[in-house]
């Protein structure tokens, strides 16, 4: 038995580019790996651009770790024992042992152009193709993962998303063109993530309500969206990490209206900052939030307001939920999302007997 630690390559073709919940899923792996881990594994940043050494910094610096960094054309033959894809299917062929993350099957559940839809599902079919053990972010996705693709050959294993613990100190309240309490939503500008419906439900609160509180959005927009709300509105677009904390820590409630979603990480990310959560209950979203949100029937504007007046205007609401989500963020960390990955690369790169797969040891439970 091989006392060498598994050398895992990475693909990182998106890392410089994605900041949406995938590349927050991938960094922080990367980040668990390379950190809790080390004992355990050694990681390659596998990258499309040639030579690697010259872009290598700038991959480096978004991982925040000193990696080692290699054209992914230099995969095979080398010591890497095992590649694992993050981003939704394989981007390129491999011949080595290959885990792929299919985060959820909204290229197959939604509407799109033909075009669209055959180019993205192209990295899908080729995980299945090529044999690669398939991960995904929850027992929804593996449902429609199953419905869509019948990996008859392959399994599926689910594994939950998690969130970091928020600084025990509260950042200052971001800079907003109002003073009054915010109703909060980050996304992308989109149907499918609910904007419409979130501005719909606004407009059904009580005149007092709608007197009393904001509403901050942020997130990609999506062309040319009107927004008419009587509620005082701050559109910020994209906002980084620092950003992003202080607005999810001063919202009197966070809100997640998706039609369609896989998980649902926001939704961890607010409860690890103490806001109140009103979500739908659409696909994954009960797995990631548990039962620690106000969830309302998606699709359902009347509903939606409905949450929202009650966590707004019930105190003791808001702070039952407040503490759920608290304990709820303890229990989906990214360690436990790391260290349950990591245990299904071993074993699928091992053979019973060459090697303990990580997470038979103690020290990898916790």
């Amino acid at each position: 038995m091989s006392s060498r630690r598994l050398h895992i390559g990475v693909d990182a073709w998106n890392l410089l580019r994605d900041r949406r919940g995938i590349g927050r899923y991938t960094r922080a792996l990367l980040r668990e790996w390379s950190t809790t881990f080390v004992d355990d594994v050694d990681l390659t940043l596998l990258v499309p651009e040639w030579p690697a050494w010259w872009y290598a910094p700038r991959y480096r610096r978004e991982a925040h770790a000193n990696l080692g960094v290699r054209s992914r054309a230099a995969a095979e033959g080398t010591d890497i024992d095992v590649l694992w894809f993050p981003w939704n299917g394989l981007s390129w062929t491999a011949r080595k042992p290959k885990v792929a993350v299919l985060h959820d099957a909204s290229i197959f559940a939604l509407d799109m152009a033909p075009a669209q839809r055959q180019r993205e599902v192209l990295p899908f079919r080729r995980a299945v193709t090529e044999g690669a053990r398939i991960v995904t972010d929850s027992e929804f996705s593996k449902c429609e993962l199953l419905r869509y693709l019948s990996p008859a050959s392959q399994a599926i294993d689910v594994v939950p998303l998690g969130v970091d613990p928020p600084s025990h100190d509260t950042p200052p309240r971001p800079k907003l063109p109002f003073s009054v309490p915010y109703i909060f939503f980050v996304g992308e500008f989109e149907k499918r993530k609910g904007i419409d419906l979130l501005l719909d439900a606004v407009a059904r609160l009580d005149a007092d309500l709608q007197a009393s509180v904001g509403l901050v959005l942020a997130g990609e927009t999506r062309g040319t969206t009107p927004f008419e709300t009587r509620l005082p509105i701050a559109i910020l677009g994209h906002v980084d990490d620092v950003a992003l904390a202080a607005l999810y820590s001063h919202a009197a409630v966070f809100v997640y209206p998706s039609r369609y979603e896989g998980f649902g990480l926001p939704v961890l990310e607010a409860m690890a900052h103490g806001t109140p959560v009103v979500a739908s209950n659409a696909g994954g979203i009960p797995e990631a939030g548990g039962n620690a949100a106000n969830y309302f029937t998606s699709g359902d504007a009347h509903a939606l307001a409905a949450s929202l007046t009650e966590v707004l205007r019930n105190s003791n609401l808001a702070e039952d939920l407040r503490q759920r989500g608290l304990v709820r963020a303890r229990e989906m960390t990214w360690a436990r999302t790391a260290q349950k990955t990591l245990a299904i690369v071993c074993q699928h790169t091992y053979h019973a007997g060459d090697r303990p797969s990580a997470g038979t040891d103690s020290s990898l439970a916790h």
